[in-house]
């Protein structure tokens, strides 16, 4: 397994795009140019809810402990962090496992009851982990890692934060065996939500790869012109 490297472009152009597609996916409402302006900038292009501020902000962080952690398995205390991060100032139990039920409105299933989460989530570990290590081909490990993302979303470990925090465990997925992130595109939130709700494995997968394969694309231009502008300035 090799781990993948991000340029420091890349790095930023991701942050901004992960934490604008994901949050736009929960209904913030905020543009990728004020994500860019909150989390590159520092500044608050316009005034706007505190939560929504947040939501994007919190990514900053969040990304700092990525890039140190990526390379690392996944693990019930990883997740915990994960969501620790991605919910600061927003909910006092980040970081927590839910301690009472939560149910998905409209779903029709129930989410693991509060005091199996933890057994669940270490099975969900072990299980990504032992597939990933059999997995050879790029095509395989997607599959896997979003077979895993659908069974995540369905433990629901958290009182609120799970959808962001499960597409944040498919990006470090992603980095840690070597393969472009697949950050899903708010444009396609219907179809991500429709996928998960049908249970569709064979459908998550195919937009995983079709993702996965446009971020490479996209990683090799903003390298490329990153080593050129080193270049030039020599």
């Amino acid at each position: 397994m090799i781990s993948l490297k991000l340029s420091c472009s890349y790095a930023d152009d991701m942050l901004v795009r992960m934490a604008h597609h994901s949050t736009a996916i929960e209904g913030n409402t905020l543009t990728q140019y004020e994500a860019k302006c909150i989390l590159l900038d520092g500044i608050i292009p316009r005034a706007m809810h505190e939560r929504e501020f947040y939501e994007v902000k919190n990514y900053k962080k969040y990304m700092g402990f990525l890039a140190d952690n990526y390379p690392k398995e996944i693990t019930i205390e990883l997740i915990k962090d994960t969501h620790s991060y991605l919910l600061q100032d927003i909910r006092e139990d980040a970081g927590a496992l839910k301690t009472i039920d939560n149910i998905i409105v409209g779903a029709d299933f129930t989410t693991t009851e509060p005091y199996l989460v933890q057994s669940e989530l270490k099975n969900w570990c072990h299980t990504l982990e032992d597939r990933l290590h059999l997995s050879n081909t790029m095509e395989e490990k997607i599959k896997v890692i979003m077979e895993e993302h659908l069974r995540f979303e369905r433990i629901h470990p958290f009182s609120d934060g799970n959808g962001r925090t499960g597409r944040a465990l498919i990006v470090h997925s992603c980095l840690q065996q070597g393969i472009a992130p697949i950050i899903i595109n708010k444009c396609d939130r219907q179809l991500y939500m429709n996928l998960l709700s049908e249970l569709d494995i064979k459908g998550l997968t195919d937009m995983g790869i079709q993702l996965s394969k446009e971020e490479n694309v996209r990683m090799e231009i903003i390298n490329k012109a990153e080593l050129e502008l080193e270049w030039s300035t020599r």
